[in-house]
């Protein structure tokens, strides 16, 4: 009785990983912009066997970045969230990849560029320079969520969490 009671309350909390277990993140400032880069481990191949299977596999990237404080909480700068689905057709033996934050899909025949395109976030447009401070602490902070089926919606949706890597680095402009 006490096992399955653990097994609920660990599916209801979640779980998390760290950046050394789940991906890297990279940032890239120029004279403009700041651009983040992420990429997640590829630890397991369970979204490749449900894309198989038929199953809509679902990534959902929430990048955050703060002014580091000393004595406050961090304050909030920018966040963005992203959702790419990716929508497998069994019957041609082909995936529709779609980005929903600019609503451009498209179709691929190859599972590497499945596997990329859950997977990775090549240096994305994240902030204008000119509203950050020089010589001031930023936290750049990217939690990914990867939903095997359709995304829950619903408020219970918050309760049945899927597993989330989380990813942070600080920078400041020089």
């Amino acid at each position: 009785m006490i096992l399955p009671l653990f097994g609920l309350l660990f599916a209801i909390c979640g779980s998390s990983a760290s950046a050394e277990e789940g991906g890297g993140l990279d940032i890239r400032i120029d004279e403009k912009l700041i651009y983040c880069a992420a990429t997640l481990k590829e630890r397991d191949s369970g979204f490749i066997h449900a894309l198989k299977d038929g199953i809509p596999v679902t990534t959902v990237w929430n990048i955050q970045v703060d002014k580091i404080r000393e004595y406050w909480m961090n304050k909030a700068i920018a966040e963005i969230t992203l959702v790419r689905r990716v929508v497998p057709d069994l019957l041609s033996r082909s995936w529709i990849l779609e980005d929903q934050a600019s609503g451009i899909s498209r179709k691929v025949y190859s599972m590497d560029a499945v596997g990329r395109f859950l997977t990775h976030l090549e240096y994305l447009p994240v902030l204008d320079r000119s509203l950050l401070a020089a010589s001031t602490p930023y936290m750049m902070r990217v939690d990914v969520e990867m939903h095997t089926g359709e995304v829950n919606d619903g408020w219970w949706g918050n309760l049945l969490r899927p597993e989330q890597i989380s990813m942070q680095k600080e920078f400041s402009l020089q």
